[in-house]
């Protein structure tokens, strides 16, 4: 007799494939988090090294202009037109041909850069230089904050320029910075750049006091007593930084400068 085979045809129970899809779920919930992960890292050390490359266009243009680093305050709109004084920070450096990629001023994971309109220039494009262009100035807030006032013979441990959103308690506001409050890189004129969590407590500040006539030994917690400090206002250092569109929160640098104060 001829045997007939029997052709039998698997398949997935109900119970089996709702197993598989719950796998699945577990497998996306620990790989799509490591994947956020490592991109935010990555993106970190592209706005480090970004940070260190305006921190060198500075002492450049420093070597160039009596030892003294980009100072908005004394700049007319003569000279350099801009919408605040802030601009006018990274806008001479490019007007001096020292650094002219607007790309380097936003972090591409801030919450207030504004991907929608593409960044052109620094500089309008004209024979005389001497006006930011809309593109980078109009309804943005560069990812950092500047400070002017630097000169080369400053202290090593000066700061230069950093993350935007540093409080003047020393943490990272959760609504003006670009990395929320987890922190922020800070620049120093010797050339170190390191990422602080915060800088809220003498052990953790990595600043030193501006008072040059102090026997104190505490750290201050304020970027302000870190900058250079005059009694003269038109010598003393300003902190210069533009608030987020929306949700500007606390930061210590403004607009149009927010000046040094004596350290402890």
């Amino acid at each position: 007799m001829r045997s007939s085979a029997r052709k039998v045809t698997a398949g997935f129970t109900l119970i089996e494939l709702l197993t598989v899809i719950a796998i699945i779920g577990i497998l996306a919930a620990i790989i799509i988090p490591t994947v956020g992960t490592v991109r935010e890292k990555a993106q970190r050390a592209v706005d480090g090294n970004n940070i260190r490359e305006i921190l060198k266009a500075a002492q450049i243009y420093a070597g160039d202009n009596q030892d003294r680093l980009p100072d908005p305050f004394n700049i007319s709109n003569a000279v350099l037109n801009s919408p605040q004084l802030a601009w006018k920070w990274p806008g001479i450096l490019a007007k001096n041909n020292i650094l002219t990629d607007p790309n380097f001023y936003f972090a591409k994971n801030d919450p207030a850069f504004n991907s929608n309109t593409p960044l052109q220039f620094i500089i309008t494009p004209s024979t005389a230089r001497n006006t930011l262009h809309p593109s980078f100035t109009n309804a943005r807030s560069p990812s950092w904050e500047f400070v002017g006032g630097v000169k080369m013979s400053d202290a090593a441990t000066t700061p230069v320029l950093y993350t935007r959103g540093l409080q003047a308690n020393g943490t990272w506001s959760p609504t003006s910075g670009v990395y929320r409050d987890t922190g922020g890189f800070i620049a120093f004129l010797g050339g170190n750049i390191s990422f602080y969590p915060n800088v809220s407590t003498p052990t953790t500040s990595p600043f030193l006091t501006n008072n040059t006539t102090s026997t104190s030994q505490s750290k201050p917690i304020d970027i302000r007593q870190a900058i250079p400090f005059n009694t003269v206002a038109a010598r003393t250092g300003r902190i210069y930084g533009i608030p987020p569109p929306s949700g500007a929160g606390g930061m210590v640098g403004s607009a149009n400068g927010t000046v040094a104060s004596r350290g402890p």
